[in-house]
């Protein structure tokens, strides 16, 4: 994979420091995505390049932010301890200075060797092997929704500690956090308000008539925040790892053998983290039927108070509200147009997410080359091409 100068990368440098006493050269690096801010590369030495641990490692660097490799670092040994045979011990963290003076943080974990991501084999298993590794990772969840909330933060009183993770921030209180997600918005783009009312409720309305608002009393919000449980947030087929097993016949079978990429976990209700699928299908997650499948199986996981509904409508007016006004965004007109090619439509009970619209012939799923082609013909109506 080419490297763009203006990008993150493992320089001599940087790999002195992670590995010091061992020869690598950034050729012996396997870039697995790169962003300015961010480089993610695996190593595969003949000898071990950390004593005492696999050959094969994985790296993920980050111009620092203050968001902080460290906190994510915590939050993922919490998931392994938790999951240690699916989450990827984190073996150590640190901080460094690249050869252009950048200051970056490191994590480096131990890397799942003869596996491959979901996404590259999903659409190719039959619906008895997807539903085998959907229930595998709803498992995942459940356990990880075991995990003690006041272990995240060290000396806080029971019930007391906060919400959210390292990426979102971390809150006293579950209108704090929607706060949190408003602030974040650029201001152009939010077209939504928040806004406590008597009572210590709070109502989130968009400037759109039609997309509404969401409304949250007092003992809606205490409701949730007594359901703060650890979530991922982004189980998507390319952060889920497989290995094949041997299997009688010849369709491919495959078992789960990690989840990795835990930027986003941290200690939300699961209406939150269940709410946000609906947000990310035709952007970070193109499986339509993963989608599905991960809703039904997850759904026993949904506590039934109607706060939970509630959280999930406000996440769908901070989102629809954000898009709207993003019309030269490519992400948001890719997203469109895909929901629309898979006819899709949300569906009245808030819980479902999107529905296939009646009377309409379901679309084959997209292929890679399909989206592939929808997204160049985005970037062609907005003159990037």
């Amino acid at each position: 994979m080419s490297v763009s100068k203006c990008d993150l990368f493992p320089d001599e440098k940087t790999l002195g420091t992670i590995f010091s006493g061992v020869d690598l050269k950034p050729a012996d690096c396997n870039i697995i995505s790169h962003t300015f801010d961010t480089c993610t590369f695996s190593i595969h030495p003949e000898a071990a390049a950390l004593p005492g641990h696999p050959k094969d490692l994985l790296v993920r660097l980050e111009a620092s932010s203050g968001r902080g490799l460290h906190q994510l670092a915590a939050i993922q040994k919490l998931a392994q301890a938790q999951l240690p045979d699916l989450v990827p011990h984190v073996v150590v963290v640190g901080t460094t200075t690249t050869e252009d003076g950048r200051r970056v943080e490191y994590a480096v974990s131990e890397y799942f060797t003869g596996t491959i991501p979901l996404e590259e084999v999903w659409d190719a298993l039959g619906p008895d092997d997807q539903m085998h590794l959907v229930d595998s990772v709803a498992s995942a969840v459940e356990k990880l929704q075991m995990i003690d909330h006041d272990i995240h933060e060290a000396g806080t009183q029971p019930g007391h500690a906060p919400i959210g993770g390292p990426r979102s921030g971390d809150f006293p209180e579950i209108k704090h956090l929607l706060r949190g997600i408003l602030q974040e918005s650029e201001p152009m783009s939010r077209n939504y308000t928040l806004r406590e009312v008597d009572g210590g409720g709070v109502i989130l309305e968009s400037a759109f008539a039609d997309i509404g608002r969401a409304e949250l009393t007092n003992a809606d919000l205490d409701e949730l925040k007594r359901h703060v449980v650890f979530c991922h947030n982004d189980l998507e087929p390319r952060n889920i790892l497989v290995r094949p097993r041997l299997a009688e016949g010849t369709s491919p079978c495959y078992d789960l053998a990690a989840i990795v990429d835990w930027e986003m976990a941290g200690f939300y209700p699961f209406a939150y983290e269940y709410g946000l699928k609906d947000n990310v299908l035709g952007l970070s997650n193109l499986s339509l039927s993963w989608y599905f499948l991960f809703k039904k199986r997850t759904s026993r996981l949904l506590p039934h108070n109607q706060c939970h509904s509630k959280l999930i409508q406000a996440l769908r007016v901070i989102s629809q509200s954000k898009r709207r006004s993003m019309t030269r965004n490519v992400g948001v007109r890719f997203q469109e147009k895909w929901v629309a090619a898979h006819s899709l439509k949300p569906s009245l009970d808030i819980r479902r997410g999107w529905v296939r619209k009646a009377d309409i012939k379901a679309p084959v799923n997209f292929t890679k080359a399909d989206n592939e082609n929808l997204e160049l013909e985005v970037l062609r109506e907005l003159g990037h091409v």
